[in-house]
């Protein structure tokens, strides 16, 4: 079950709020982890180019285990909040997927969302201070290149690149309710089942089922068809080149790579046999624990250093990024890999690098839904 990174309100009325949740998770509501004050752990400096573009560019190298694995840089996405110095002209603007772009007078666009931070204190990189929903604050977030690390150039022998980014990006809860589940083409769908959940729609811009009760009506929602990550993120230049990837959702994916048979015996009666074409996906536990990817085998490893850990942006923070107080450290991120034992639980890699708990697919703090999303997607060689 979940580790207590947070300090959550676990009450089931807290958890059912949940139930009412709409787009926003993703791009307008926040949580944030433990400690009296959390100060922002920056990305490296090196992501956040001033360049316009989000065409696919190597922008250095990461040496890891004796391994140097490219950085690049790919899409656009709403990252650092505007400096003090920096006015944005709401008036010339353009539309990019979910998000309207505004020109600052830097010359860089920018996005604006209103802070929806959670106690306790969270703070910028800039060192100001995010604000709670309550206060009805609204920030400006540049947008800039989206720097990810190229794990391999052979992703399961498909000559592809997978790529995985290197900080937090936004937040969600995998999927709305933790104890309904759907019918899907003649078949039951739970809670944690990847296919069929918020999160997948979100980073691609599907539809997707939901019931919100036993005795509720099932009905598509659409809040982030045809304007999820992938269509904001990305140009139609870009699109092209990123692959349609099919991603393994079946048990053996559920497991460390080190062992099949870790729990349970390898079996998983949540995972499925039928594997997802993407254009973007979470990362499976298996795949958290491919050394040659340069992860931890060990699904224990934890620490700072650990090249599991991801920070979030200062934009994720303000949209719900939880993020962990101590230098060095990042957020807890979702995988895409339901628990064994709990249709309402799925797989995450903690703050720490640890690749080990399970949260509630609807997981709240204080009434706002949250999970870090680390995206990844392939591109050809």
């Amino acid at each position: 079950m979940r580790k207590a990174t947070c300090n959550f309100c676990a009450a089931l009325a807290i958890r059912l709020a949940a139930l009412a949740f709409g787009a926003a998770l993703i791009f307008g509501m926040a949580a944030c982890g433990g400690g009296d004050e959390q100060l922002f752990i920056i990305p490296d400096k090196e992501s956040q180019s001033q360049a316009a573009s989000g065409a696919y560019a190597k922008i250095g190298s990461k040496t890891i285990n004796g391994v140097e694995y490219d950085l690049v840089t790919f899409g656009l996405w709403p990252q650092t909040i505007k400096a003090a110095n920096v006015t944005v002209n709401d008036s010339e603007s353009k539309a990019a997927g979910a998000f309207t772009y505004c020109k600052g007078s830097d010359g860089q666009w920018y996005v604006k969302i209103k802070e929806r931070a959670c106690p306790p204190v969270c703070k910028y990189s800039d060192g100001t201070t995010a604000q709670e929903s309550s206060a009805d604050s609204w920030k400006w977030f540049k947008v800039e290149p989206i720097k990810w690390r190229v794990l391999t150039t052979n992703y399961n022998g498909t000559g592809k690149k997978l790529l995985f980014a290197e900080s937090v990006l936004a937040n969600s809860v995998y999927y709305d309710y933790q104890s309904v589940n759907r019918t899907v083409g003649g078949k039951t769908i739970h809670p944690n089942n990847y296919e069929h959940s918020r999160v997948r729609a979100f980073l691609n811009g599907l539809s997707y089922q939901r019931k919100a009760s036993a005795d509720g009506q099932q009905a598509a929602c659409d809040d982030f068809l045809g304007k999820g990550f992938l269509q904001t993120a990305f140009t139609a230049e870009e699109l092209a080149i990123i692959a349609d990837t099919s991603v393994d959702n079946g048990k053996r994916s559920t497991f460390p790579n080190a062992n099949a048979k870790q729990w349970n015996n390898g079996e998983n009666p949540y995972a499925s046999d039928t594997p997802t074409t993407d254009k973007v996906f979470l990362l499976s536990l298996q795949e958290a624990t491919t050394g040659a990817y340069g992860f931890d085998e060990d699904y224990l490893a934890a620490g700072v250093g650990n090249a599991r850990i991801r920070a979030a942006t200062d934009y994720a923070r303000a949209s719900g990024a939880n993020q962990n107080g101590t230098e060095g450290l990042g957020g807890w991120w979702w995988q895409r890999s339901p628990l064994y034992d709990y249709d309402y639980s799925a797989r995450y890699a903690d703050s720490d690098g640890e690749s080990f708990y399970s949260a509630i697919v609807s997981e709240v703090n204080d009434g706002i839904g949250y999970g870090d999303i680390v995206p990844a997607l392939c591109v050809g060689n």
